[in-house]
């Protein structure tokens, strides 16, 4: 039976306002959340009280919703929330600040919501933070498995990570994954990825197949043979390694004195236990039936009996020291999904093994990002585990030319001269080969300046392209919110694309029907750069637009905003609540949170509201000054009509509907240019900004449905 705990209306209230603290930036909070409180609750609905009729119309559009959501859950029932103003009045001198009361916090929800704040449009198609760990001693397996062999194994440890959701291991920790997914993690195509499954492959070093058993089959009733079942391997030794440390381990006498020999191995560098670079593998390697072999296996075969107390101990820590158990190269999800099949298993490794060797020292700020490969392509073919080290001569363009090509080629060879070359430009974008030395037995050395960070594949970078082009065209033109309704409203079947000469023209739906034809000229312009053709181009292009305008701030405040407003609603306006008929400022409106003595003081003495927005405006363009609203009254009590001056009292002048876009466009990339705008918060943080907006009483439209950001 379970209990259900009882919250009094007065006690959801508190929850409901501490849940709103954590969501919203503290200047809004405190300005508008902060004075209300329970006035009554009958009949299921919540009546809050508002400080005043500005207060209470700020609060209805945008936050009815989230409140009405949030106190359904903790009430367990239906109920309604309902604003009216109350003669409750703030002193504008005070501090906007609140203090948790402690007997909150146990009121709240312990949830959190949280997403991610992307600086540029090529963080957003990368998601660098999205990443993959390659164990840095699986490069020690190259040369006996492969690189192809070694992205599938992260493929399916990354698949088991994913499918366990971070769960306790209980018991049992099996998981289903779809062969498709590993195929996109690997760069392979399925039938690759089941060739590479045959028994006696070299993936029985890392994993073991399970018999398949036999189950029933829901729709149909009849018996089939369940999915296929293996079992992954931790940290598997190499042949050579295993070889290399039972050599040392004999030589030292472990047969004799176990305890002392493993202590001396555990002290020892590795490298005088190991074969560095790594061991090639033997010539009868081939014809080796693969096994899962560990360090604690070696060590039980040397000592003949199992390994319990202080030597399971010491035998654990020797495996920890020889494979690096805390080493690990960090694969982006970008890279395996969109470079190794382009790349290939073998170049892609390649790129891999020498981001390994490069570095970045914290503490002195050193980056080495250029590194040298002694023995040539030999070396590399040898470590990547490449028969032919020509392979690895033709990724990277010919160092010296040597003789001319045949006027006539077959189309056989352009083809493979063209695939060579689309290689090279590729990787080219990761490694560049920048100088080289020999030896005085004529073995080259090559040394390479490595890019530590992705690029873009060249899809993407058109792509990248075109999307600030879109944006920047639309500030130029003043389309923004023409281009953030149409974002808004994008969906299955809005549009579509026919390819004409000379360009790809994009026929629009009527959701734009509305739109001006300069804003249908850049969009169209816009896609006409693009490769209406390339698998999923245009699609990728519209979900960068349609995520960065769902992209949070600096803040969040999706969660505390009522969505049900549209864009292209009149009531949701985002300055007509401050502003007179003509779309002035309006001074009476701007003071309806200041106490009725300050309020008629300055509406008395002041012909205008400009001077008062200009003190606003300077006070939130100063990281020290905490109340700008409040500065603003004490600034004109004391000098009457007297604005801040210079870029202040210019941005004051300005229609309060370019304010207000002046302001939306400092959350994007694309930052205002205006210069005023720009000598007063080029470096002002951008929760300074929003307070600007909360002390004007802005009710900012691309904050509440249309937040795109520009590169």
């Amino acid at each position: 039976m379970n209990a259900v705990i009882g919250f009094s209306p007065e006690k959801a209230w508190q929850a409901a306002i501490a849940n709103l603290e954590m969501d919203m930036s503290r200047a809004a909070f405190s300005t508008w959340v902060k004075p209300t409180h329970l006035v009554d609750f009958s009949d299921d609905t919540f009546v809050i009280g508002c400080m005043n009729s500005y207060g209470r119309e700020w609060l209805e559009n945008r936050l009815t919703t989230t409140l009405q959501r949030f106190l359904m859950g903790v009430m367990n029932r239906e109920v309604k929330v309902r604003f009216v103003v109350c003669d409750q009045e703030i002193d504008d001198e005070d501090d906007l600040t609140q203090e948790v009361d402690p007997d909150q916090e146990d009121s709240q929800d312990s949830s959190i919501e949280l997403n991610i704040y992307y600086s540029s449009i090529r963080n957003y198609l990368i998601e660098p933070s999205r990443l993959v760990r390659l164990p840095v001693y699986y490069l020690r397996w190259l040369p006996y498995v492969g690189s192809q062999m070694i992205f599938l194994i992260m493929a399916l440890w990354q698949e088991y990570y994913l499918a366990s959701g971070g769960k306790a291991r209980k018991g049992s920790c099996k998981f289903a994954v779809r062969a498709e997914r590993i195929c996109q993690w690997a760069g392979i195509s399925r039938a690759q990825f089941f060739r590479l499954l045959q028994p006696g492959s070299s993936l029985e070093w890392f994993a073991r197949k399970i018999d398949t058993d036999h189950e029933v089959d829901k729709r149909s009733g009849r018996t089939k043979k369940s999915s296929n079942k293996y079992e992954l391997f931790e940290s598997p030794l190499t042949p050579g390694d295993a070889e290399d440390l039972k050599t040392f381990l004999l030589a030292h006498g472990i047969q004799d004195s176990p305890q002392s020999a493993l202590q001396l191995a555990i002290n020892a560098n590795p490298k005088d236990i190991l074969h560095y670079p790594a061991r090639l593998p033997q010539e009868e390697f081939d014809k080796m039936i693969p096994h899962y072999l560990t360090v604690q296996d070696v060590i039980r075969e040397l000592i003949g009996h199992r390994l319990d107390g202080e030597l399971g101990t010491l035998a654990d820590q020797l495996a920890d020291r020889l494979l690096g158990q805390g080493d690990f190269i960090l694969v982006t999800w970008y890279f395996l999904r969109n470079w190794l099949p382009v790349l290939g298993a073998d170049a892609a490794m390649f790129v891999l093994v020498l981001r390994n060797l490069c570095y970045f020292n914290d503490e002195t700020g050193e980056i080495r990002d250029a590194v040298w490969i002694k023995g040539g392509y030999q070396a590399i073919a040898n470590r990547l585990g490449i028969n032919n080290a020509r392979v690895v001569a033709n990724w990277l363009p010919a160092w010296i030319e040597r003789g001319k090509r045949k006027d006539e080629l077959s189309d056989r060879t352009v083809d493979e001269f063209s695939r060579r070359q689309r290689l090279q430009d590729l990787l080219a974008l990761f490694v560049e080969r920048i100088d080289h030395r020999i030896n005085s037995e004529g073995s080259y050395s090559w040394k390479f300046k490595v890019q530590r960070v992705d690029p873009l594949t060249p899809q993407h970078q058109a792509i990248q392209q075109a999307v600030s082009s879109l944006l920047v065209k639309s500030e130029d033109h003043c389309v923004q919110d023409e281009l953030g309704s149409w974002i808004t409203l994008l969906g299955n079947g809005c549009f579509e694309t026919v390819k004409t000469e000379p360009k790809v023209v994009l026929r629009l739906s009527d959701l734009t029907k509305d739109c001006s034809e300069t804003f249908k000229g850049i969009l169209n312009d816009c896609f006409a750069t693009l490769d209406p053709e390339a698998k999923g181009c245009i699609e990728t292009l519209l979900k960068i637009l349609k995520g960065f305008k769902d992209s949070p701030k600096e803040k969040d405040t999706s969660s505390t905003q009522d969505t049900s407003i549209l864009l292209n609603d009149p009531t949701s306006q985002s300055v007509v609540v401050v502003t007179d008929s003509s779309g002035n400022w309006s001074l009476e409106k701007l003071l309806a949170r200041a106490d009725k003595k300050n309020r008629q003081a300055l509406l008395d003495q002041e012909k205008n509201a400009l001077p008062f927005v200009s003190w606003i405006i300077h006070g939130a363009s100063q990281p020290n000054i905490q109340n700008p609203y409040s500065l603003s009254i004490a600034k004109l009590k004391e000098n009457p009509r007297i604005g801040a001056g210079g870029a202040s009292e210019r941005l004051a002048a300005l229609q309060p509907r370019n304010l207000a876009r002046l302001i939306d466009q400092s959350f994007t990339f694309c930052s205002p240019t205006d210069q005023n705008w720009r000598r007063l918060f080029a470096e002002v943080k951008k929760d300074r900004i929003q307070l600007l907006a909360d002390a004007l009483g802005l009710v900012l439209d691309i904050e509440e449905e249309t937040g795109w950001m520009s590169n």
